[in-house]
């Protein structure tokens, strides 16, 4: 074929035609020269080689003329642009959980120096009266020291494996709240001052005494000592 006939073909189809003449060219010359590895020179691509931008665009082997990252923009869509550089990634800091404090001590408690009489109907309580006047005779303490942190893990070390039954919660002697601190109310570890005498007596007698004791307690700070009197 000859090279007019090339051109009348397009003008790119005669460029791909005139690379072609200088590839065989060049290959010859090396093998002439005894070369046993001759140059190999490469093709770059041409728009019309692509049916569209978008693959054009992804193959990126035609020349950028303007330099803007976009080949071939006189094809036909679909198109494409130039990947953009993933953005810097901002380190998130990891939210840390800070363990609760122990509750506050209420608002205008006192503590004053003697020991209080935290009193109760024994009509109205007779079981809890039973329980611990018997814990009483078996050792635990009859004054007792107000010690609010850690009173819900003590009282659920204290009771796990200690089923309630129909009718009737567990009550402590001492309570939670009065154990953890102070001369025989520290028995146990992890936490400090788990043990404590249980017995099953009436619910509502026993959430009744447990409001009554955390309302008439609500004045006094941490450290108070107290005891049960029933009357």
């Amino acid at each position: 074929m000859s090279l007019m006939t090339v051109f009348r073909q397009g003008p790119a189809r005669a460029l791909i035609a005139v690379a072609l003449m200088l590839l065989t060219a060049a290959g010859a010359a090396g093998v002439a020269s005894g070369d046993p590895h001759p140059p190999v020179a490469t093709v770059a691509a041409v728009c019309a080689d692509f049916p569209n931008q978008a693959a054009a665009q992804r193959a990126a082997n035609t020349v950028d003329a303007d330099g803007d990252g976009l080949y071939c923009e006189s094809l036909p869509c679909p198109c494409l642009k130039p990947s953009t550089p993933s953005p810097t990634r901002t380190p998130v800091a990891t939210a840390t959980t800070t363990p609760p404090a122990d509750a506050p001590q209420p608002t205008g408690c006192t503590r004053p120096s003697g020991v209080q009489s935290i009193s109760f109907s024994k009509t109205t309580y007779p079981t809890i009266k039973r329980h611990a006047e018997r814990a009483i005779r078996k050792g635990w303490p009859e004054i007792l020291v107000l010690n609010r942190p850690g009173a819900d893990a003590r009282r659920e070390r204290l009771l796990e494996g200690r089923p309630t039954r129909p009718g009737r919660d567990r009550d402590e002697y001492p309570p939670a709240v009065g154990r953890g601190r102070g001369a025989g109310l520290t028995e146990g570890r992890n936490p400090r001052g788990w043990k404590a005498s249980v017995a099953h007596v009436p619910s509502a007698e026993n959430r009744s005494h447990g409001s009554t004791l955390g309302t008439k307690l609500r004045r006094f700070c941490d450290g108070t000592k107290f005891k049960y009197v029933f009357y």
